[in-house]
């Protein structure tokens, strides 16, 4: 296999923290790891604790990377939106690539349990319409100003938890005389 970050050719077998099976590369020290695989260790694998993690991770400036599998372009996607770890996912090989250190940083965030998840549609879904909620509330905040940003979220949330919420909403958008 060609490491895809790297491009060299010692990538091996290895056990890497917490003991999932991976392909390491020898040269810039990513790992292969194959879904099917990652399943089955999941299973096997009581909880683990989720350790700090202090170290490094590489520095992954490309937007995708070809997939040593399949050969096509790999998806960088997001584990959320509070951390910029970002991974290299294949669907066609079902596999993810780690950089250097990502695999422990997604331990310390105790997601190490969630790769089905976090490669799925629905999380990246998720992530996006997240963003796009917290992009929204700045422009609004910086609109309106705190204060007021403040007093109209009570406001809206006030107004959810009413029966007649419409007709309540058609009174406040009438004219006042």
């Amino acid at each position: 296999m060609i490491c895809p970050a790297c491009g060299g050719r010692h990538v091996a077998p290895v056990k890497i923290e917490g003991g999932l099976p991976a392909e390491r590369c020898k040269d810039c020290h990513g790992a292969w790891v194959e879904l099917e695989r990652y399943r089955l260790w999941r299973k096997r694998t009581p909880q683990l604790a989720a350790p700090e993690y202090d170290g490094e991770m590489s520095e992954a400036s490309e937007p995708a990377r070809v997939c040593p599998v399949s050969g096509r372009l790999m998806l960088r996607i997001k584990v959320s939106n509070d951390n910029p770890l970002r991974l290299d996912y294949s669907a066609m090989a079902q596999a993810v690539w780690f950089d250097k250190g990502e695999w422990e940083r997604l331990l310390a965030m105790g997601l190490h349990d969630q790769l089905d998840a976090i490669v799925s549609e629905r999380w990246q879904s998720d992530l996006k319409r997240a963003a796009a909620r917290e992009r929204a509330e700045y422009a609004m905040r910086l609109r309106f100003g705190d204060a007021a940003y403040e007093q109209l979220a009570q406001m809206r949330a006030w107004l959810a938890r009413q029966p007649n919420q419409s007709d309540m909403m058609a009174f406040l958008n009438t004219k006042a005389d």
